[in-house]
């Protein structure tokens, strides 16, 4: 099957184009702080959220030969619900949650988009465990550089000499965030 034409924002996640990756939150980011909102949760919770869909859709790009098969905005609102909806759950609130009007993704293929997110639920609980595995300046480089932040901001931010070591740092630990993670979902016969 051919490439969603969305997958541009896929190699933006892994090539840490600023420019890409500041558009995937000016035309998702919205969506999604008000439907968690409209279903018990805050502006914070919504950026949380947000910000673990993004590193689970790095994180399920980076094994490999990940294609997307419909728009990107669809996938990753789809994520963002179902770890909302987890959370929820974990809380031990009893989630009401509303059905949002999907009309602007209608006719995509949604069922493939189901079964690939309850998977990847699981995988996801791993991801977020694993990454609170990592150093503190590890989830700091990480979690700046998902955020649209340039590396010569980062730098700074982190106290490091220049944008080359923030590459090498991510490098380093998205390398140790695979082999952590590869190690978990081992142990969990996935």
């Amino acid at each position: 099957m051919k490439p969603h034409e969305d997958q541009r924002y896929i190699q933006a996640l892994l090539n840490n184009d600023t420019r890409l990756i500041q558009e995937i939150y000016r035309n998702n980011a919205e969506q999604v702080s008000r439907w968690i909102r409209k279903n018990s949760g805050s502006a914070d919770d919504a950026k949380d959220i947000f910000q673990e869909a993004l590193i689970a859709m790095y994180t399920k790009a980076s094994q490999g030969d990940f294609q997307l098969t419909a728009p990107f905005g669809a996938l990753l609102l789809r994520i963002c619900k179902n770890k909302w909806i987890d959370r929820l759950r974990k809380k031990s609130r009893s989630p009401e949650v509303r059905m949002e009007d999907e009309a602007r993704h209608k006719g995509e293929n949604t069922h493939n988009l189901a079964e690939e997110t309850e998977t990847a639920s699981i995988k996801e609980q791993i991801l977020e465990q694993t990454f609170q595995q990592l150093s503190d300046l590890c989830r700091k480089v990480l979690k700046l550089l998902s955020e649209g932040i340039a590396s010569s901001e980062v730098a700074i931010r982190v106290e490091m000499s220049n944008a080359n070591s923030v590459y090498r740092r991510k490098k380093a630990c998205t390398d140790r965030w695979r082999d952590l993670y590869n190690l978990e979902a081992k142990k969990a016969d996935l």
